[in-house]
């Protein structure tokens, strides 16, 4: 039987602007890009590790050495992949004493879809039955920083519809006020857990409503589960929930709390299971949001194959960095994200 040959290096992927939120900035990521190849066909992965999940690139590079690459040809459908990548995992994790990152997890499963999808010779999103290439509108994030600074990146980001601007700050109103000096364009912001209160939620949510504010993402901290709850009841916009969803979580019990669903390929650890989170979660009436970290066009093509299957799309993290190795999604005029024809998950090695 033919092996897969699997590598793996680091990327430091280089933000055009430092890039801030309510926990702290950065200039730079490290994500490890993963590729495999059987047969003459090369399937392509990527791994966006956040510290905030206790992940880092030499997590997930540690991961990678220990799992059995050449145990893929016993993987025959996207069901078994996922299968095969839980059983492996908690193996390592038991024997070996290394933690499984969710990104790495889900960087095995982007690299075997991609490559089935090239092997098919057909487009992940068409033998996923999405009945179109085009998807939501994207938004486009501005990270805090000094007003003048905010509205200077809101002008130069002119043709994207929809903006994501971060909050969780003790001036979140004078940012706010100074992003209406240059747009009316519609909001959504991400408060990143920011909010300490529900009564300062609700004073802040107030306000927002009367900016054109579309939806208020991660108003307070995970942990705050019954304040969510009820702030859900007085709110009147729409609540996201990031951080308080990272896939493993009962959605009913989300669903009490919020009104949409923020699912991020490097939280959830796997394509699969976000798929079948998005089903779910429409039963059960949330709405569902396909976001990103900072991540490079690779990853950011794979959330939009799941993008076409969801009502909002948050996948700007390609458009944040100075280096990308990759092309692949494209935002249109009207801010709609639009997948290409390329088999796999769809993506080129940049030039």
């Amino acid at each position: 039987m033919c092996h897969f040959k699997a590598k793996w290096f680091t990327k430091n992927l280089v933000l055009s602007n430092v890039f801030t939120i309510a926990r702290g900035s950065r200039s730079t990521v490290n994500n490890v890009f993963l590729s495999i190849e059987k047969d003459g066909v090369e399937g392509l992965g990527e791994a966006g590790p956040n510290t905030r999940y206790n992940e880092t690139s030499k997590t997930v590079a540690r991961f990678f050495e220990r799992f059995p690459f050449q145990e893929l040809p016993d993987v025959h459908s996207p069901e078994e992949l996922e299968q095969f990548i839980q059983e492996k995992s908690f193996f390592i994790e038991q024997k070996a004493g290394i933690p499984s990152p969710q990104s790495a997890k889900v960087a095995i499963e982007m690299v075997w879809l991609d490559w089935w999808g090239k092997s098919q010779k057909q487009p992940l999103w068409k033998l996923w039955g999405a009945r179109s290439s085009v998807g939501p509108i994207t938004s486009y994030t501005i990270g805090i920083d000094e007003i003048e600074v905010m509205q200077q990146k809101i002008k130069e980001a002119k043709n994207y519809p929809v903006y994501k601007i971060k909050l969780g700050t003790d001036h979140d109103r004078e940012i706010i006020q100074g992003v209406r000096e240059v747009t009316d364009k519609p909001l959504r912001v991400d408060a990143n857990e920011g909010w300490q209160t529900i009564d300062q939620a609700i004073r802040e949510i107030d306000f927002l409503k009367e900016q054109n504010v579309e939806m208020v993402e991660q108003p307070m901290h995970a942990s705050m589960q019954s304040d969510l709850r009820e702030l859900k009841k007085r709110s009147p916009l729409s609540l996201c929930a990031d951080e308080s969803f990272t896939g493993s979580e009962n959605l009913e019990d989300i669903a009490e709390a919020f009104d949409v669903i923020n699912i991020k390929l490097m939280k959830i650890g796997s394509m699969v299971k976000a798929k079948r989170t998005i089903e779910r979660a429409h039963e059960l009436g949330l709405e569902v949001m396909i976001g990103c970290m900072i991540e490079s066009s690779l990853a950011i093509t794979a959330g939009g194959v799941l993008a076409l299957f969801s009502e909002y799309a948050d996948l700007d993290g390609n458009l944040l960095i100075s280096n990308d190795p990759y092309s692949g999604l494209k935002v249109q005029k009207d801010g709609r994200i639009l997948l290409n024809e390329e088999s796999g998950i769809g993506v080129l090695k940049a030039d």
